[in-house]
């Protein structure tokens, strides 16, 4: 067993050399002998693939494949630099709605306030019916109103607010 896996590891190590040399020896070939061992080679053999040629590539070829790459790393470019725009408007938009948020939370937290204390400071509190006639609460439904809108002052202003 040890010994297959250091002929898997020198036949790695000998397929690099020869793929490295390619541009050197020409053409490269796979083959794989009668112990079922992979190999390459330089040389044509019977039932050998080329996996490698070092054939001169066409000099439209090259300008092709450097146009493509030059237009595929413009479009990657653009892409990033729109995600970057993209990404500032929503930080200025987010750092806007946030400015909005807090102006909108001390008003909502001055009026709850407001109420709470319209809540404590008076002796009778009531409620308007649809028809606008009065109804006073009782002693336990006015505790309950003091308590709910401690509870909404809190909401909004937080603990210390």
């Amino acid at each position: 067993m040890r010994h297959s896996s250091i002929l898997v590891v020198i036949a790695g190590v000998v397929s690099c050399g020869l793929l490295s040399q390619s541009a050197l020896a020409g053409d490269v070939y796979k083959y794989v002998d009668e112990r079922g061992n992979t190999l390459y080679t330089d040389r044509p053999m019977p039932g050998a693939v080329k996996v490698a040629s070092t054939a001169p590539r066409p000099p439209e070829v090259a300008e092709r494949n450097f146009a493509a790459q030059q237009n595929a790393n413009s479009r990657e470019l653009a892409a990033t630099n729109q995600r970057v725009a993209q990404s500032q408007s929503d930080s200025r938009a987010a750092a806007t709605v946030a400015r909005d948020l807090e102006a909108t939370r001390a008003e909502r937290c001055k009026k709850a306030r407001a109420d709470y204390q319209t809540t404590i400071s008076r002796t009778r509190l009531y409620r308007t019916d649809k028809d606008g006639t009065r109804t006073y609460l009782s002693d336990a439904e006015v505790a309950q109103q003091r308590l709910e809108a401690a509870k909404v002052a809190e909401s909004i202003c937080g603990p210390q607010g």
